[in-house]
């Protein structure tokens, strides 16, 4: 019997509750289709995060 796993990471600000051009960075872990959201507890400014590379960007 063959199995197969799935696994991926997804990196995030949620900019729509940013606060003074604050925002709270998140993580998304899904295993076999399961989903779970994660605070990373740290916060970064929104004109530093780069969307489409889901990473903050370098000074």
């Amino acid at each position: 019997m063959k199995t197969s796993s799935t696994f991926s990471i997804l990196i995030w600000i949620n900019a729509s509750r940013a606060k003074n051009n604050v925002a709270e960075i998140f993580a998304r872990v899904t295993v076999n289709q399961k989903r779970a959201n994660i605070s990373l507890k740290r916060k970064i400014d929104i004109n530093f995060w780069d969307k489409n590379k889901s990473k903050a960007k370098g000074a």
